[in-house]
C-alpha cells in the first residue's frame, strides 16, 4: 500500500499568483527592451500591452504545466484508493491531448468521472461525498477549475487520512 501525500488547495492557487507576478515581470523587462530598442515610439503599446500580455501567457503556460502536473498525481492516487473497483482513471496526460482536441469540453468530462469515482468508493472509508460529478464538473466550468479542485483536495484528503490507516471499512463496491 502506498502512501497518498496530502494536497494542498494554497499550493495550487499560490502558483497560479505567483505564475501571474512572474510573467509580469517578464513582460515589463521585455517591455522595456522593447522601449529602449525603438527609441520610445511605441513606448505606450511596450509598457502597457506588452507586460500585461507575456504575464498572462507565461502565468498560462506555467500554471497548466503545474496543473497537468497535479491532477496527474491526483489520478494516480484516486486509482489507489479505489483500486479493485473495477475502474480505472485514465492517464491525465492523455486528458490534456483530448482536453485540447475538444476545446476543453472532455476536461469537464474527465473531472466529472474522477469526482463520480471518488464518490462511489467513499463510503468503504466511512466517508460521504455530499458533492456529485456533475455539482464539481459544474463548479470548475463557472470557477476556472478552482472551486473544482478544491473539492477535488477536500474530497481526496479525507479519504487519504482514512487509506493511509488502512482502515478501509469494506471491500470496493460493485459498480
Amino acid at each position: 500500500m502506498e502512501y497518498i501525500k496530502e494536497r494542498k488547495m494554497t499550493t495550487f492557487v499560490l502558483s497560479s499568483l505567483a505564475n501571474f507576478v512572474v510573467g509580469l515581470a517578464f513582460g515589463l523587462v521585455v517591455g522595456i527592451i522593447a522601449t529602449v530598442v525603438t527609441r520610445g515610439a511605441v513606448a505606450s503599446i511596450t509598457m502597457g500591452v506588452v507586460p500585461f500580455a507575456l504575464a498572462l501567457l507565461v502565468a498560462f503556460t506555467t500554471h497548466n504545466i503545474y496543473r497537468t502536473y497535479f491532477y496527474y498525481q491526483l489520478s494516480l492516487d484516486v486509482n489507489a484508493v479505489c483500486k479493485g473497483d473495477g475502474q480505472e482513471s485514465e492517464s491525465y496526460l492523455l486528458s490534456c491531448v483530448l482536453n485540447t482536441l475538444t476545446g476543453g469540453l472532455y476536461g469537464i468530462y474527465w473531472i466529472y468521472k474522477l469526482a463520480q469515482r471518488l464518490r462511489a468508493n467513499a463510503p468503504r472509508y466511512g466517508f460521504k461525498m455530499m458533492e456529485t460529478g456533475k455539482d464539481i464538473a459544474v463548479m470548475g466550468t463557472f470557477s476556472f477549475g478552482f472551486i473544482s479542485t478544491y473539492e477535488l483536495i477536500r474530497n481526496m484528503n479525507s479519504i487519504a487520512s482514512v487509506y493511509n490507516q488502512g482502515d478501509a471499512s469494506y471491500d470496493a463496491p460493485t459498480l
